[in-house]
């Protein structure tokens, strides 16, 4: 069975659900024999600050996007360079064939710089594979056997950029689903924590009650009430 998308159950940031965890956990420790009547121990209390101090020392999704573009723009460099000595190699091919020419249109470079990646690669190997084919005959015009080797190069580091590029994309979906599971752990465990803190001073102690109220709205703020409409 396909696993379901994993969604945040919080409303506020991740930064905003370390500083109210580890808030929630002082007033847990200041009313510690409280809540050790309810089963929760001190151990448990440092089991939850330390799975919030891993969390908030994960990679965040800013820097998952700052590797990504990293990957990103090294592969588009390479890519450029390879349209490029495509480039000259059919600079000379013109030379020798017109344009119109069956010879010409064998080498399959039109739209050079309209080509997605993968079907750049495609026409590296075809240029490579018919330089190679025709180059007695256009040796006259500059061809080189080094030129055609250099497209052979060109074209294997763009599909080594490729494919790193594809792993650091999965990479950030990994890290990502699990960083929200991680924080979605934690946010139970406050929720159940908190809740518990609530029922202890509901009927005895308002400003420690209040100590215990956990609000998920995009802040993490107590929500503000509408403006009143104008009549």
């Amino acid at each position: 069975m396909k696993k379901k998308e994993v969604v945040r159950a919080y409303n506020f940031s991740d930064g905003k659900l370390v500083t109210t965890t580890n808030e929630k956990i002082a007033f847990i420790r200041r009313d510690a024999a409280e809540f050790i009547g309810y089963g929760i121990t001190s151990a448990m209390v440092d089991e939850l600050e330390t799975q919030t101090n891993h969390f908030s020392e994960t990679a965040t999704d800013v820097e998952l996007v700052g590797d990504q573009t990293e990957v990103t723009t090294a592969k588009d460099a390479i890519a450029d360079k390879l349209q490029e000595v495509i480039r000259s190699v059919m600079s000379r091919v013109v030379l020798k064939y017109p344009v119109e020419s069956a010879k010409y249109r064998k080498f399959g470079t039109e739209a050079l710089s309209q080509q997605s990646d993968a079907e750049l690669m495609v026409i590296a190997a075809r240029v490579y594979r018919v330089g190679n084919l025709m180059l007695a005959d256009l040796a006259a015009n500059g061809l080189t056997a080094g030129m055609l080797e250099d497209i052979k190069n060109q074209r294997g580091a763009l599909e080594h950029e490729l494919i790193d590029m594809k792993l650091k994309i999965a990479d950030r979906d990994i890290e990502q689903e699990n960083r929200v599971e991680a924080g979605n752990a934690i946010y139970a465990t406050l929720i159940k924590y908190t809740n518990t803190g609530q029922s202890i001073w509901e009927t005895s102690n308002v400003a420690k009650y209040n100590d215990y109220v956990v609000y998920n709205t995009p802040t993490g703020d107590a929500p503000t009430d509408p403006p009143t409409p104008t009549p």
